[in-house]
């Protein structure tokens, strides 16, 4: 998904803010070069992960909480990206109204209730984050942005694998973890070899 966001940033941004930044995956992706790339994240883990290069500063920061803005506010940068993050905000209409203050390029990829969507039908759960109509009613308020759906697959030799995808994945948030009754009904009547994901991507002033 970082790869599928970065293409879509026409022209480089020397100086980044990557909110969310986990280990890495949109720097790997970002092709371009920079001066500077604020890697923000809560995790003090994924922080350790994120790749060092030259230009590269760590910053542990929340998005839900407003003091981050404010430093945000004081920083100089061209280009602000969050890949896969921004569906765990607890309130997104408000996140986006921050960045959308700040007055930078923005690039978005936010999964949406449309990831996992046949195994939370199979475990009798509902997803934890919002309907794809939700994610862009939320962006629509905020940017004049070109937005469009991404929709793939990713395939598992079987459901024992898969579910370990799950626990490690980013998109699982940790949230509403599956039971042991949900896990083993997974595993018995999960009936196909991939996992679904659903992604509203958005990108404005690039």
């Amino acid at each position: 998904m970082a790869k599928a966001l970065a293409g879509k940033i026409g022209k480089p941004f020397a100086r980044v803010v990557d909110l969310g930044c986990g280990s890495g995956g949109f720097f790997r992706a970002y092709e371009h070069p920079f001066t500077r790339y604020l890697a923000v994240d809560i995790s003090d883990e994924m922080l350790e992960l994120h790749p060092e290069a030259p230009g590269v500063v760590k910053m542990r920061g929340d998005f839900d909480d407003p003091e981050l803005f404010g430093r945000l506010a004081e920083s100089d940068f061209d280009l602000l990206v969050s890949s896969s993050a921004l569906q765990w905000s607890r309130d997104l209409d408000l996140v986006l109204r921050r960045i959308a203050a700040l007055g930078r390029p923005s690039a978005f990829a936010i999964f949406t209730s449309g990831t996992f969507e046949t195994l939370h039908k199979t475990a009798g759960i509902s997803s934890p984050i919002r309907t794809k109509e939700e994610t862009i009613a939320a962006l629509e308020k905020n940017f004049d942005a070109e937005i469009d759906i991404l929709r793939y697959e990713l395939y598992f030799e079987d459901s024992l694998s898969m579910l370990r995808y799950i626990k490690r994945s980013g998109v699982s948030g940790g949230k509403r973890r599956l039971t042991y009754a949900q896990t083993k009904k997974v595993l018995q009547d999960y009936r196909l070899p991939y996992l679904e994901f659903e992604v509203v991507r958005a990108v404005t002033g690039t």
